[in-house]
């Protein structure tokens, strides 16, 4: 059966993540859930807008999205909030290990001028940044087993 592209996108999103796993790195898939982030901005925002006697900091460090947007302050998820508005569509994870890193996971590892103009403001921006290649095949075989029973 031929693989189509969404299709091999998906085998290598899963091999990613499967490996940011087994390495113990926190990660999350930006394709799939960059909404979380910008929610847990807005909800934090208006915690602070609603009780502004404990600095945003403090709303940011002990927020129960913190798994989320992996950042310890105020200005660090401003910054990434701001970075992936800007440069978020480029990539496909945020992961942290040591630090903060973003990662572009891809079929071929070639990288387009838009992605190589996001990976220089991503590493201006102190992110570390990985591309996670795989090599999935054009086709895959199966083989379709017949059960017995029914009538």
């Amino acid at each position: 059966m031929k693989l189509e592209q969404n299709d091999k996108d998906r085998i290598v999103s899963i091999v990613a993540s499967r490996y940011f796993a087994e390495q113990g790195w926190k990660w999350i898939d930006l394709n799939a859930e960059v909404s979380k982030i910008h929610k847990a901005y807005d909800d934090l925002r208006d915690q602070y807008a609603a009780y502004p006697y404990m600095s945003r900091d403090w709303y940011v460090s002990n927020s129960a999205t913190k798994s989320i947007h992996m950042c310890e302050n105020w200005d660090e998820l401003n910054e990434l909030v701001e970075f992936l508005n800007a440069y978020g569509q480029h990539f496909d994870f945020l992961i942290k290990d040591t630090k903060k890193s973003l990662c572009i996971a891809s079929t071929d590892g070639y990288l387009t001028s838009d992605e190589k103009n996001a990976i220089s403001t991503a590493r201006r921006s102190r992110y570390n940044v990985f591309v996670f290649r795989v090599d999935v095949p054009d086709a895959i075989d199966f083989e379709l087993m017949q059960i017995g029973g029914g009538v």
